[in-house]
């Protein structure tokens, strides 16, 4: 598992590599089912449609790692861009972003202010809708000052949630103290090939710990505290581990959700709708898609399964 990651990551930090895809006719049409179209405007489109099939959507500008204040401006401008297009349709404001889109890579207390500056955009745009800018967690080099960051938003009274990684042994403690504050959590296995000294590396113990924390998340506490759980998974064994203990705690609809990548077992997504499961797309847009779509099938193995039955329709 940690050599697929390692490789798929390599991969997609690799520029003759990118350079090569993006150039591509065959995989640029490829990665038309999994990207929700080249700029903002047409990401949102994508999003109302999938609002009609009752499905929602956290929007996502492609590009990572920007290590120059010129692009770090850039990206920050054009999430703010993306608030006025939701309203517009009235679709929630929720927006995912990675600390290293919007400066940490040149220093914490840029990416805290711009992202303070999203949260407050955001917040004047809301709909009434769920409302989140949804921190994306990236390697453990960053999980503290990531974890800060979310706390940043929240001390600013913004509308922020944070993703955590199960894999972590640091985990466990983050999902705790979330619970105390009554925090929007997306709960995902965890991305990248960490050492043993900081996260599980089997795939059961991984499994193992995943379910240990949605029994967290779930918990009766978590509900009175306002907890509200973000199922980050294409494992439907999960999923459904996750709709049970809803249903036995008595979490109702609306308390919690299901989020899976777009394009990835859409018959599934539909199928839990139809169940009356709430169930949100990651919907990335924007021109740079290859490094996000090889650091997505590197999570795992599986999730090249799950691509290559969506394209074959499966």
């Amino acid at each position: 598992m940690r050599l697929w990651q390692k490789f798929m990551i390599s991969l997609a930090r690799s520029e003759s590599v990118t350079g090569f895809m993006h150039n591509s006719r065959l995989m640029n049409r490829f990665s038309r089912q999994f990207v929700g179209g080249k700029d903002a405007s047409e990401g949102v489109l994508r999003a109302a449609e999938l609002w009609k099939a009752g499905i929602s959507a956290s929007m996502f500008v492609l590009g990572e790692y920007e290590d120059t204040e010129e692009q770090v401006r850039s990206m920050v401008m054009g999430l703010e861009g993306v608030f006025p297009l939701l309203k517009k349709v009235g679709l929630d404001q929720h927006v995912s972003v990675d600390p290293t889109q919007i400066g940490s890579m040149l220093s914490w207390k840029l990416c805290r202010e711009n992202a303070v500056r999203l949260g407050e955009r955001m917040a004047e745009f809301s709909s009434g809708r769920r409302t989140a800018l949804m921190v994306d967690m990236e390697d453990t080099s960053v999980t503290a000052a990531t974890v800060d960051l979310y706390s940043t938003l929240k001390e600013n009274g913004l509308p922020a949630a944070i993703t955590i990684q199960a894999y972590l042994h640091r985990s466990p403690k983050d999902i705790e103290e979330l619970i105390r504050r009554g925090a929007m959590v997306r709960l995902v296995k965890g991305a990248f090939a960490e050492e043993r000294s900081v996260a599980l590396t089997s795939r059961d113990d991984i499994d193992e710990r995943y379910r240990e924390l949605l029994g967290m998340l779930f918990s009766e506490q978590a509900r009175k505290n306002g907890v509200y759980p973000v199922v980050g998974s294409h494992d439907h064994k999960m999923i459904e581990y996750a709709t049970k203990l809803a249903d036995e705690r008595g979490w109702s609809q609306g308390q919690w959700e299901v989020e899976m990548l777009l394009g990835v077992r859409p018959k599934y997504q539909r199928e839990l709708v139809r169940r009356g499961v709430a169930v949100r797309v990651y919907l990335p847009y924007g021109r740079k898609w290859w490094p996000y779509s090889v650091r997505r099938i590197g999570e795992s193995p599986r999730n090249l399964w799950f691509v290559g039955r969506s394209v074959l329709g499966i």
